[in-house]
This record gives C-alpha cells, structure tokens and sequence, in this order.
C-alpha cells in the first residue's frame, strides 16, 4: 500500500478522535486534505507523505496561511508518523510484550512476533486484540479487508494445537476471516502456517493443502457435596 493508502486505513483503525473518542467511519476527507495541501505548496514528488518531507517546515507553512481543518488533518498525520517510526523500533513496539523466563511465554511472543512481521510485510496494519477476549489475537487490516488472526506457538515441528470454546466458536461463526496462525519451532527457526476455511472441502487447510483435523471435546465442572 501508498503511504495515503496506510494512513487511511490507520485513520479507521488506530487513531482516536478528541472529538468522538473513536476512529473514523472513513479516512478520505483527512486524505483528501493532505492532498490539497501538497497542491496548494506545491510540494514536490508524495509531498507530505515523502518519507523525508520536512514536516516542521510544512508546519509554518500552514500557520502563515492558516486553514482549520487542513491543520487538523495535518496534526493527525504526525501521529501517524510517530506510529510508524515508533512501530519499526524493535525496542517501542506497541506490541512487544516483555520476555520474561517462562518457556511458555517465550514461545508465545515469538508466534505472536512471527505472525505480526508476516503480515505487516503485506501491507497490513496490526493491532493487538489479546487482552480482549474476543476469540482471537490480532487485527490485520488493509485497504481492502480486516482478518482475524488467532495465533498459536508450538516449541516443536508437530501441528497440535487446542482451542478454547470461544476461540472455536469464533473460528465457525467469521469462516471467511478467520485465520489460524501456528508457528512452530517458535523459540529456534519459526515456521508460521497460516490455516484458512475452504469451503468446498469443509476443512480449515494451508498454502500447501494440508488440512487440520479438528476434535471437538466437551468440558464439564466436577465437584464434590
């Protein structure tokens, strides 16, 4: 994706509005006026969106011939920078979670690590979803769908994996993007496969036609009188 295709698509999903405290329904009109910025200076090649534009300078610009809403699609668009210089930090990533000794969460981070640098060099946007419960890990948009990513990380080379009954049900109920993310040899050389429903076949399968097969369990709550 462009940089204004990027930053649209980070307007619907990551950024906050003061005004209504949520993303915008659409990024267009905050595209639209970066665009009419780089015409009006007369900016040369992306303008605003040149990864080496000189934004404090564009800044005066837009004081000493002050329009409000330019200034406001322009304010967001130095957040969005600061997103992304802040993203390709290793040490600041939003969603680098802290290593501690436990193999388990070792090999978690590193699914999770795997699954989100795979995905970003698509073109994609990825926002963490791991603290909310709702039946997978990530968020993968772009400008043209969002996934949802459940991710699982083996230490080992054999695909096994178990969902919870959310995570099942979920799986079931978004078929069309839904994806399963399981990387193995997670703390060595991680192998991400990426699990997709096929419908004509009626099994979730990889880019290789290998399919999961799935066994339901039923759990109960034993107690004693």
């Amino acid at each position: 994706m462009t940089t204004s295709e990027n930053f649209k698509v980070w307007l619907e999903t990551i950024y906050i509005s003061k005004k209504t405290g949520k993303s915008l329904t659409s990024g267009t009109q905050y595209v639209t006026g970066l665009n009419a910025l780089n015409k009006k200076f007369n900016l040369i090649g992306d303008g605003i969106y040149d990864i080496n534009a000189d934004l404090d300078q564009i800044r005066d610009l837009i004081d000493k011939d002050f329009h409000k809403d330019y200034s406001s699609h322009f304010n967001a668009f130095l957040k969005f920078r600061d997103y992304y210089i802040e993203r390709n930090d290793k040490g600041k990533r939003p969603l680098q979670r802290q290593v501690d000794v436990f193999k388990r969460q070792r090999v978690e981070i590193s699914a999770v690590e795997t699954t989100i640098e795979y995905f970003e060099k698509l073109d994609y946007i990825v926002i963490s979803k791991e603290k909310d419960n709702v039946g997978w890990d990530l968020e993968a948009t772009n400008n043209k769908e969002t996934l949802l990513l459940e991710v699982k990380g083996l230490s080992g080379k054999v695909v096994s994996i178990e969902l919870s009954s959310n995570e099942y049900k979920k799986s079931t109920e978004f078929k069309d993007k839904y994806k399963l993310c399981i990387v193995t040899n997670a703390l060595i050389k991680p192998k991400l496969e990426i699990f997709s429903y096929d419908y004509e076949s009626d099994n979730w399968i990889n880019s290789e036609n290998e399919k999961l097969i799935i066994e339901p369990r039923i759990s109960a709550r034993m107690y004693k009188e």
